[in-house]
């Protein structure tokens, strides 16, 4: 996840150094709101688990740009991935039928740090973006 976020996200170079996995199900009736959010990171990836066949209904993500105030919702079918900036907001629509499981990573740097928003980057090498970076573990969790 790291290369991948540091080529999509050129601006979370030195926020990307910790990492922090948990999981979440989705119930219909039971989990009806998720409002608008941020997340503690610098990079968001967000997988859905179910399998094909594994349906549900309901449960749209809907992502909000802070400048256009523009609302995408996007479908989160069975085997998706979505990445995205841990500042942009975001809301999950409720689960109308059945369940929806999913993976979280988030990917933030020591001691919790995410980067300021609208900072301006320039083109990473492609031998840093691949670089492991130094830094251990902290035995921070953002919650």
């Amino acid at each position: 996840m790291r290369p991948i976020s540091r080529m999509l996200f050129p601006d979370i170079m030195g926020f990307d150094t910790q990492t922090f996995g948990f999981s979440i199900q989705w119930q219909a009736d039971a989990d009806t709101s998720l409002r608008a959010h941020t997340d503690a990171s610098a990079v968001t990836l967000n997988i859905n688990l179910n399998l094909p066949g594994e349906g549900f209904e309901g449960s749209g993500v809907r992502f909000f740009d802070r400048v256009s105030k523009k609302v995408d919702e996007l479908n989160f079918a069975p085997g998706v991935a979505l990445i995205h900036h841990g500042s942009v907001p975001h809301e999950s629509m409720p689960i109308t039928e059945v369940e929806r499981s999913n993976f979280v990573l988030w990917l933030y740097g020591e001691s919790g740090q995410i980067p300021h928003v609208g900072v301006s980057t320039s083109p990473i090498d492609p031998k840093e973006r691949w670089k492991t970076p130094d830094a251990t573990s902290d035995d921070f969790a953002p919650f």
